[in-house]
């Protein structure tokens, strides 16, 4: 989705009004943040479905809830195509990212899940986490 047209730099009618470095995203499914934040999604999630962890329900069904609000609330954000809203649902998708980890990291803890997916899951949301912060702080920076 195009709001500007390059070669007059001026917005196009209809179009949401997204700052214009997002201009460059035209889609959703070209945002870094989102696509990172949607494979943590998927990984956080399988590691739900194994034992031991598949057995807590408290901590897999916390887990299932705030891995996909990540890519969901950027998505969301994206969607709405200001960018204050962009800014609220970017904090909201950091919120869930680091509420994720911290479940991640008690999985961690208490070896409910095989090492290794672990790690990489928790790696992945401290790359979430990082382009998360960048995004918003340069949507804020330009404000």
């Amino acid at each position: 989705m195009q709001c500007c047209d390059a070669s007059r730099k001026r917005p196009i009618r209809g179009a949401p009004s997204l700052p214009r470095r997002l201009v460059a995203v035209k889609r959703l499914e070209s945002l870094e943040a989102w696509k990172v934040a949607r494979r943590l999604a998927v990984s956080a999630y399988r590691l739900t479905l194994e034992p031991p962890l598949s057995r807590h329900l408290a901590l897999a069904d916390q887990i299932r809830r705030a891995a996909p609000s990540v890519p969901a609330n950027i998505a969301e954000g994206y969607g709405l195509g200001t960018r204050p809203q962009f800014i609220r649902c970017l904090r909201i998708a950091l919120g869930s990212a680091a509420e994720l980890r911290t479940h991640l990291e008690l999985v961690q803890e208490l070896e409910l899940s095989p090492g290794r997916p672990t790690r990489d899951a928790l790696m992945q949301c401290d790359r979430v986490i990082g382009l998360i912060v960048g995004l918003i702080r340069s949507l804020v920076g330009r404000g």
